[in-house]
């Protein structure tokens, strides 16, 4: 694995998404203290820097083919942004900083995701791609230290954020070793569109369902706290928390993708929900914080899986698809929160995230055909599938299916209907496949 490569994107997700992005929320009783903001306009900026993110993201997938720039692009505008938070003078131009810090998150994301593409190794990028995305965890922590660092002065704590993220941006684009030669973007059509329907929804909702804490978190830990290190210390324990998300990759591959967006989902909704209830008790309130770390970076993860599985060839633009769906969710969710939060008494606003989140579950279990499971495990196949009475053991893999027989079995071996009816498989799905690196294709649709 192009380790380098690996710490310095999960730097760059750190200082975008943890510090310039989701350190509003951390931030914000500060900022409603200087400028005078109530639960409305502090969600209402947040929906604004969730929508920044969409927009960015479109155009990171229009620039698909130039990595580093987009790269770039996200480094230049969350810097701006922070520096914009630093000055700014009244809320109007803190609410544009933070907009355009939020928008640097939107070209990360993909420009990471292509350039693991191009430097790391097929079997070790499910891996490579969850570590970078835990770097959300990371830079959680690094703002809470950054809080305590700067005491009252956020002013000092926003130019900080601003040089950290030059910083990461100069040593990702260093760690870059196989620069991609420009050529057209792949762009999802109809047909992959359709496909990404479900987790669509699904991220979607779960953004809803988020958009709770990251916005509102901190603000309703610490309402009637005695002291803002209660508050600042349950966020840094919800980073440390979500850098277990790194593993995210493993655990699908180890479960399934379905197992492991249900478990996920769940366990964030359980913490928004324990959260609300139980703000003043530390042990309960830090383990809820605990448990959305841990559970949300583990579901933007695989997230990021699902996209490249349904999408294998164009898992960027997928994972700029979802995780477009997952910000649009979250602005919706700031901005309908923000309208019935009471800070006061936060359980009826947050159980309606809660349930949201529970709704994000149900999409992973309508069943398509974009259901296919890599692995390396042979299974099953039965014989009325395919009218073959064979009991052959393959891989559900398109990409590397092998028939399981002690060793390779050559194709002009196999029944001459079982050969008919892959070859009529492969033009009808798989159009652009040739017949010696797809092996038989009627074999890799699931049940």
């Amino acid at each position: 694995m192009q380790w380098r490569l690996v710490a310095s994107g999960l730097a760059l997700i750190a200082a975008t998404y943890g510090l310039a992005r989701f350190g509003y929320g951390l931030f914000l009783p500060r900022f409603a203290e200087a400028f005078e903001m109530g639960p409305a306009v502090s969600g209402a900026i947040q929906a604004g820097s969730f929508l920044s993110y969409c927009v960015t993201a479109l155009l990171a997938a229009r620039l698909g083919s130039r990595p580093r720039l987009v790269v770039l692009l996200a480094g230049a505008t969350a810097a701006l942004g922070a520096a914009g938070v630093a000055a700014a003078p009244n809320a109007g131009v803190l609410a544009a900083a933070v907009i355009l810090a939020g928008a640097g998150a939107g070209f990360a994301t993909p420009g990471l995701v292509s350039l693991i593409e191009s430097n790391v190794e097929d079997r070790q990028q499910e891996n490579a791609q969850t570590i970078v995305n835990s770097g959300t965890g990371a830079g959680l922590v690094a703002a809470g230290l950054l809080l305590i660092l700067v005491a009252g002065q956020w002013r000092l704590g926003w130019a900080v954020i601003a040089a950290v993220v030059v910083l990461s941006t100069a040593a990702t684009l260093r760690s870059d070793q196989k620069p991609a030669a420009p050529a057209p973007a792949p762009r999802p059509g109809r047909k992959e569109l359709a496909l990404l329907g479900r987790p669509l929804v699904a991220a979607g909702l779960a953004g809803a369902a988020s958009a709770a804490v990251w916005t509102f978190g901190r603000t309703v830990l610490a309402t009637g706290a005695e002291t803002e290190l209660y508050s600042i210390g349950a966020w840094m324990v919800l980073g440390a928390f979500g850098m277990l998300g790194a593993g995210a990759g493993s655990v699908v591959q180890k479960w399934s993708l379905r197992t492991a967006w249900t478990v996920t989902t769940a366990l964030m909704s359980a913490a928004t929900l324990l959260l609300a209830a139980t703000p003043g008790t530390a042990v309960l309130a830090y383990s809820a914080a605990a448990l959305f770390g841990a559970s949300y970076i583990a579901m933007s993860g695989v997230l990021i899986v699902w996209a490249v599985r349904v999408l294998p060839g164009n898992g960027s633009a997928g994972t700029v698809a979802l995780f477009i769906a997952l910000a649009v969710g979250q602005a919706a969710g700031s901005i309908g929160l923000g309208a019935i939060l009471q800070p006061q008494a936060p359980l009826p606003a947050f159980g309606q995230a809660a349930a949201v989140g529970v709704l994000a579950i149900l999409p992973a279990w309508v069943r398509g055909r974009a259901d296919r499971e890599p692995s390396d495990e042979a299974v099953p196949i039965s014989s009325g599938r395919f009218g073959l009475a064979t009991g052959l053991l393959v891989p559900l893999s398109c990409e590397r299916t092998r028939l399981v027989l002690g060793e390779r079995t050559p194709w002009a071996t196999l029944p001459s209907r079982f050969r008919h009816r892959s070859a009529q498989h492969r033009r009808r799905h798989h159009p652009g496949a040739a017949r010696a690196s797809c092996w038989p294709s009627a074999l890799c649709s699931s049940a």
